[in-house]
């Protein structure tokens, strides 16, 4: 069987216990978007074999590139479908892993699943209430831990118990009927790295399960309230597109509008402080670096020492972004090119691998 080259967009490494239950690791690689042939395969990380490929409904695979490998006559290979019509343009589909669970779903529809990435099993299925949220860059689908799942839906974020066959809901929030246009889930659970992309605490989590951003305000989550909201911070001229939290600190990828003689849109990284519930610091890009083509940061880490950003071009093409935090120093040598796709080989990064389309 052959994978269209265009189609992965996310990829991870994984630890979980194989059939003879030692620890394996493996890599897992998704589709992200709106293409026809949305899937996720998985594979041995030592010996490359393929352990699942799954291709949603509606899609085909038409090229003749093979991933890492051939598949294996006995590779468990599912097609499966969350909706019997084709997928239409605005649909957007979206995977995460957790653990030995990769979870997916579309945008504009109501139909979840949860797959077994050493198998490719279907281990469970259920619809939310309202339709999947459409959010520019962030995933409406994200981990709390092993058992818990947040799902963006129009109008409200609702968590999701799945511990057991059949999943159960917790919490809603309601977006009160702003559009959410970021979202970020500390997961305690998630995969150890190094640098900013590190596993986050139970304490630091406690009080801070995740941040969505709506039009006028940062919202931080707070699943012991029955609102599910503790905290709101007020946020005035910004559009976000990306968001994280880490410890004290929120960073947003946004874009504000710069009135010089003319309108100009400025790209730039805003910290803010959940113990001072205000703006912290906020790094920009220099004018003579910022080209026309820059449209948005679609993805952003910090720590106390350094601030990353993924900065999105209007002609398919990324670039991967450093500011030093004690200087609020933009650092140009670090910028680094992102397309077509290239490896990132640090273990800053728990995503190993980023393939622009």
């Amino acid at each position: 069987m052959a994978i269209s080259p265009n189609i992965w967009r996310d990829c991870w490494i994984i630890r979980a216990p194989g059939a003879d239950g030692c620890s394996g690791r493996y890599v897992v690689a998704a589709s992200a978007g709106n293409m026809m042939d949305a899937g996720f395969c998985s594979w041995d990380f030592y010996t490359k074999d393929v352990r699942a490929c799954h291709v949603e409904e509606g899609g085909a695979v038409t090229s003749s590139r093979t991933v890492l490998g051939p598949l294996r006559s006995d590779t468990l290979y599912r097609r499966s479908a969350l909706s019997s019509i084709m997928v239409p343009e605005n649909r957007l589909w979206w995977y995460k892993p957790c653990g030995p669970l990769i979870i997916s779903t579309a945008t504009c529809q109501k139909g979840v699943r949860v797959y077994d990435i050493r198998d490719g099993e279907q281990i469970m299925k259920w619809e939310v209430q309202k339709p999947v949220l459409a959010m520019d860059y962030s995933s409406p689908l994200q981990w709390r831990n092993r058992g818990k799942v947040v799902i963006a839906e129009a109008e409200t974020i609702s968590l999701w118990d799945v511990n057991s066959p059949n999943a159960q809901p917790l919490l809603s929030v309601p977006s009160s009927g702003r559009k959410i246009s970021a979202l970020h889930i500390n997961n305690t659970d998630a995969e150890i790295g190094g640098g900013v992309r590190q596993r986050v605490s139970s304490s630091e989590a406690e009080g801070n399960d995740g941040i969505y951003c709506s039009a006028d305000s940062i919202n931080i989550m707070d699943f012991r309230h029955p609102s599910g909201v503790g905290l709101k911070i007020q946020k005035l001229g910004i559009s976000v597109q990306s968001v994280f939290s880490r410890g004290d600190s929120i960073f947003l990828g946004c874009t504000s509008l710069k009135s010089v003689g003319r309108k100009l849109s400025c790209i730039q990284v805003q910290q803010f402080s959940l113990r001072k519930q205000g703006l912290f610091s906020t790094y920009t890009l220099p004018e003579s670096n910022l080209h026309s083509d820059h449209v948005a940061i679609t993805q952003v880490w910090g720590n106390s020492n350094l601030v990353m950003g993924v900065s999105e071009r209007t002609a398919c093409m990324e670039d991967l972004i450093f500011f030093l935090v004690l200087a609020n120093l933009w650092l140009p040598r670090l910028s680094i090119d992102l397309s077509p796709c290239k490896e990132i080989t640090s273990e800053n990064f728990d995503t190993g691998i980023n393939c622009g389309s």
